[in-house]
């Protein structure tokens, strides 16, 4: 059993944070507005881009989730939470003697290629836009606090959202030539994963550094958009008239995962919608 505390209660965090209860750690979670009625998880309220958050508080736990994610305030809230968030969660531990194993839940936004590269934990990071530079400065932070600190990326989360369906009712436009990668991981394999690591660290295991978590299937945007239209009866989507200079985003590989006996329950985006909508493959 481990002393665990998830700094981010949110979808994920929060079933997380019961998932590990259930198997019989000690679990702990930071979140803004805690559930009010008791639960087997103990809550601290607390916004972690508040210094004093973590004033009194005794900071002895075996390993520390942060996964976060940002509210409003477009791009300050993405600093508040990566920046402000992460460096006094750092100074906390750090001034308190506390080293802990650290699980940072990052984002494939770190990676900036566009022309339809496999992507793997070693390929270059150079993210494009602001975010992600952002996102990769806190990633760095929380790597320099120890050798058992673990960064988690994933690729476009899905399965709680019905977003990109209803865009296809709309009768949206989407890219087909040249192709347009796609990379996702369902909302539950997001879980799961974390799980997984988390107990992998408390059994002892040496991990690496840097996970890929995404699917076995970074399918086109025009094949995702097809496969939806015909199982749902939506209309077939129009293709979209592009330069062939445009963009192809990226195909990510999650090889690393998969080695250290990580199972997909969802390993590709028919696995996951033909369930979400009780639809066939």
């Amino acid at each position: 059993m481990a002393k665990i505390l998830i700094i981010g209660c949110g979808n994920i965090g929060g079933a997380l944070a019961k998932q590990l209860v259930m198997q019989g750690h000690q679990v702990t979670g930071l979140k803004r507005k805690p559930p009010t009625t008791r639960t087997a998880v103990s809550y601290i309220k607390g916004d972690v881009t508040n210094q004093k958050v973590f004033d009194g508080l005794t900071l002895d736990f075996d390993q520390v989730i942060y996964i976060l994610s940002p509210g409003g305030n477009g791009f300050e809230g993405y600093k508040a939470v990566f920046e402000t968030g992460a460096s006094n969660t750092l100074k906390a531990f750090k001034d308190a003697g506390s080293n802990p194993a650290f699980i940072f839940v990052s984002s494939s936004r770190v990676y900036g290629q566009q022309a339809g590269e496999w992507i793997n934990e070693e390929s270059p990071t150079k993210p494009t836009d602001e975010r992600g530079k952002i996102l990769l400065a806190a990633e760095k932070q929380f790597l320099a606090f120890n050798d058992r600190t673990t960064i988690v990326r994933f690729s476009g989360i899905y399965g709680r959202s019905n977003y990109f369906v209803n865009q296809l009712k709309t009768g949206v436009g989407i890219q087909k030539e040249p192709p347009y990668y796609t990379n996702r991981i369902h909302h539950e394999d997001c879980v799961r994963a974390l799980a997984f690591i988390i107990n992998k660290k408390s059994n002892g295991d040496k991990l690496r550094s840097i996970y890929l978590a995404t699917d076995n299937d970074p399918a086109t945007k025009w094949d995702v958009a097809s496969f939806l239209a015909q199982s749902l009866t939506l209309p077939k989507p129009t293709a979209l008239s592009v330069e062939k200079s445009a963009s192809s985003n990226k195909r990510l590989e999650n090889k690393r995962l998969m080695e250290e006996g990580f199972e997909f329950k969802s390993k590709s985006y028919k696995d996951g919608y033909s369930e979400l909508f009780n639809c066939k493959k």
